[in-house]
């Protein structure tokens, strides 16, 4: 019986240039991407500095340090507006290698990948970013992004140690400086955050509608800074 079956079956290969075609895209960076690799800072006042290559904009920045430990779900977090003026730290060892989805919206009108339309940390720092990324709903790379929304980016440094001070000293006003050292005094080079009207910068500019499942539900909200996900 057994023998009758497998003599009745049929195997066929499938061409290895269909199997390909099939799965994601792997990209790599570009050339321009490639080009930002330059020597970049991560300085913490009254704390280590640390030395890695930049891979976002090209632009000097200063702002809170603070870390996440969260394993994947990086375009959430850096577009999350409660991160508005903050380094973002990642403690997961390699970033990007999912690259960056499309700013595409649900059917009532919320982005689906991301928590506001824009970047909104300040800085990020990886110990490593993933030079090639491949995802079904990736059209860029990290540094890609990072570049476009002006945002300094910073790889090759030791997170673990930025974690511990954070961890034992609290959050700490910190900077990303690209290429040349920064000159700056004191008070130029580390700015507070706190010091800046971040809810004006995040908040909505004026009053929108979400559709609900139910439309006998209603519900007011003052937006402060709300994530995309919480209006779902």
């Amino acid at each position: 019986m057994f023998a009758q079956l497998f003599r009745s079956t049929t195997l066929r290969a499938t061409p290895v240039a269909s199997v390909k075609a099939s799965l994601p895209q792997v990209r790599s960076m570009t050339t321009v991407d490639r080009r930002r690799f330059e020597p970049a800072t991560f300085t913490i006042r009254n704390g280590p500095v640390f030395h890695g290559k930049s891979f976002g904009a090209n632009t000097n920045i200063s702002g809170e340090a603070v870390f996440t430990t969260s394993l994947v779900g990086y375009p959430e977090s850096l577009t999350d507006p409660s991160y508005r003026g903050q380094i973002l730290v990642f403690t997961q060892p390699l970033i990007g290698n999912y690259g960056v989805p499309s700013a595409e919206k649900d059917t009532n009108g919320l982005l689906k990948y991301f928590e506001s339309p824009n970047l909104q940390a300040a800085g990020v720092v990886v110990a490593d970013v993933a030079e090639q990324y491949s995802h079904w709903t990736a059209v860029e790379s990290l540094g890609e992004w990072c570049a476009r929304e002006g945002v300094p980016a910073i790889s090759g440094v030791d997170t673990r140690a930025i974690v511990t001070f954070l961890r034992e000293q609290g959050s700490s006003l910190a900077r990303i400086t690209v290429g040349e050292e920064y000159d700056a005094d004191e008070d130029e080079a580390f700015i507070d955050p706190e010091q800046i009207n971040l809810v004006r910068q995040v908040s909505t500019k004026a009053p929108f509608h979400v559709s609900a499942a139910n439309p006998e539900c209603h519900v007011a909200l003052i937006d402060c800074g709300v994530k995309e996900n919480i209006l779902r």
